[in-house]
């Protein structure tokens, strides 16, 4: 089933986006990939690219409802001044660029509990030791830097500045 939640906090709700926004926001050779699919193949990258946005991020206020199917929409949530309703477009935007993710990447979600070996030593008893993810090149910081950047300010501890008269959230998100 795919259903595209419409702002009020559907409980069935899978979907930011529907693939006509998709078709709208991608361009070039992403839009000519996105429309070799299937409609059965748009509809499952979008719950995927939905779900990639959904579960990713620490998103400052509270879900509208615990019956909600999606993090969004959400209370009690202000950026640059404004009260935020229904789907930010920036969610909407993450969302279809991380439906391209889901076309073109092997996996969009982290193996970095996945340990690579880094020596193994075998004599009288098994020595193994790995690689700590930390100290390996941060592919994984900006693998999805994109989504960072659309996002910024929805997600992460909300550290309150002044900013003429109002409140505004920041928040920075650190990813191993």
């Amino acid at each position: 089933m795919f259903e595209v939640e419409d702002g009020t906090g559907l409980e069935d709700a899978n979907a930011y986006v529907d693939i006509p926004f998709v078709e709208k926001y991608l361009i070039g050779e992403r839009l000519a990939q996105f429309k070799d699919l299937s409609d059965e193949e748009k509809q499952a990258a979008i719950i995927a690219g939905t779900q990639l946005v959904d579960i990713s991020y620490d998103w400052i206020g509270s879900r509208k409802s615990l019956e909600q199917g999606l993090n969004w929409p959400r209370a009690d949530v202000i950026l640059q001044g404004f009260t935020i309703e229904g789907i930010p477009a920036a969610v909407k935007k993450a969302t279809c660029e991380a439906v391209y993710l889901s076309m073109t990447e092997e996996s969009l979600f982290s193996n970095e509990n996945d340990k690579e070996v880094a020596r193994e030593r075998i004599e009288g008893a098994i020595d193994t030791s790995y690689v700590n993810p930390k100290d390996k090149v941060k592919e994984t910081v900006t693998r999805f830097e994109i989504l960072d950047k659309l996002l910024k300010g929805l997600y992460g501890k909300e550290e309150p500045q002044t900013m003429g008269g109002s409140s505004v959230g920041s928040a920075s998100v650190e990813r191993a």
